[in-house]
């Protein structure tokens, strides 16, 4: 038993600090044989382990089992941070049966509390190449809730393991091949707009800011063009490729009454979105208006900020603000520098953004049970006429690993500018 309480979910979703409660494996085997049937289940032995097998359609699954628990020690290890040991012998279990024909070697946690049951695959692939001496596959709550909400969720940690959660009435069907993601067909969309996306370029206001103008984007004008650009190209990708059945951008649409301002809506599973561009040296990601993020996760009860981070190179003196001169002669040039306003061409020189490097993006998904964990109040401040800004959140970047549900990390070319 850990020596600290952890957070446990319980079968109705919902969180509570409390100590593991871990299966002995003799214990895990008769919840397997009750599950897969006991005539299909049977036990082989390898160096004196005992090994769980299953046979269906033909092949073989031969299962090493172990127990999720909390990480341990002294209150070091967030407490929503599990792990499954992975024992150097398991490699010797996997050479041994490459031999045998359509026999396959899975790695399955098992995670129990109060009679709930969630399985979890740490797929052996990626750690084959490891010592395994003392590894372990790191698991998170939200692996667990996800998993018990969805039926299965796949996640793929920093170090490129697959990481596979399956609900427990789900796992037969996981076994055989059946069980698909509901996310997938959501996450494959931005697979595929990422691989079309400008990652590792270093993109120049210069040359963004005339071709969000000449397509026609309404918020080609503003000082913040790395997000907005996002938004551009994002929009841009889902009406050329017929998407806004599955995803629709609504960040710069006029609103009707009653509609949320955020960026995204996913009308095949109904919720909401919100598209963000980052610094990746910050801590921190400015949210939304939380009136209207806690009347969505209320109402939707699921919430996906979409992060794009970026090196940057700011507008400083060595450029002379070479980007914010640009910006704002290339508005007056174009007769769209406001008529009652006075003409400035530093303005906003201070806070303007010379270039970025997109080199990562990941998906975090918030519920009404973890979107406290994930985000503060952000001090907003006074209005120029001195009235006091709308409250929002702010989404906390070292805090956010238990929820991210995708992510795609791409390599980044240079610190300096071709």
């Amino acid at each position: 038993m850990a020596n600290i309480k952890s957070e446990q979910i319980r079968s109705d979703l919902s969180l509570e600090l409390n100590y593991d409660q871990h299966l002995s494996v003799s214990n895990m085997i008769k919840v397997l044989e009750n599950l897969l049937g006991k005539e299909n289940c049977f036990i082989e032995r390898f160096n004196n382990k005992k090994l769980f097998c299953y046979k269906h359609d033909n092949i073989k699954d031969v299962m090493v089992l172990a127990s999720i628990t909390y990480m341990g020690g002294n209150g070091q290890h967030p407490i929503f941070k599990k792990r499954m040991q992975l024992k150097n012998w398991y490699k010797d279990v996997v050479n041994h049966y490459n031999q045998e024909p359509n026999t396959n070697v899975r790695f399955i946690g098992v995670y129990h509390y109060q009679n709930n049951i969630v399985f979890v695959e740490a797929v052996k692939d990626s750690y084959m190449s490891k010592k395994m001496n003392s590894s372990a596959a790191h698991i998170y709550t939200n692996d667990l809730f996800q998993a018990m909400k969805e039926g299965i969720f796949v996640r793929e940690d920093k170090n490129k393991n697959k990481i596979v959660a399956i609900k427990y009435i789900k796992f037969k069907d996981y076994l055989k091949g059946v069980l698909k993601s509901s996310n997938e067909d959501l996450l494959s969309i931005f697979q595929e707009f990422n691989s079309k996306f400008e990652f590792g370029n270093w993109l120049k206001a210069s040359s963004v800011i005339p071709e969000m103008h000449n397509a026609g984007w309404n918020k080609w004008k503003e000082a913040e063009w790395p997000g907005w650009f996002l938004e551009y190209r994002f929009d841009s990708f889902l009406k050329n490729n017929n998407l806004e059945d599955k995803i629709l951008y609504v960040g710069s649409s006029l609103k009707k009454e009653g509609d949320l301002d955020f960026d995204l809506w996913f009308d095949s599973d109904k919720f909401y979105g919100d598209l963000k561009a980052s610094d990746i040296t910050k801590k921190e990601a400015p949210g939304n208006d939380q009136t209207n993020f806690l009347e969505c996760i209320n109402k939707y009860d699921k919430f996906w900020y979409v992060i794009y981070e970026h090196n940057t190179i700011k507008d400083s003196d060595e450029n002379n603000y070479e980007a914010t001169r640009f910006r704002t002669n290339y508005i007056k040039n174009n007769n769209e520098w406001p008529v009652n306003k006075e003409w400035d061409e530093l303005s906003y020189h201070k806070r303007m953004k010379n270039s970025v490097q997109f080199i990562k993006m990941y998906i975090i998904e918030l519920n009404r049970i973890n979107f406290r964990i994930a985000l503060n109040d952000f001090n907003q401040g006074r209005q120029p006429s001195g009235d006091f800004r709308k409250p929002k959140f702010k989404i906390r970047k070292n805090n956010i690993e238990n929820f991210i549900i995708f992510k795609e990390e791409f390599i980044e070319i240079s610190n300096e500018e071709d």
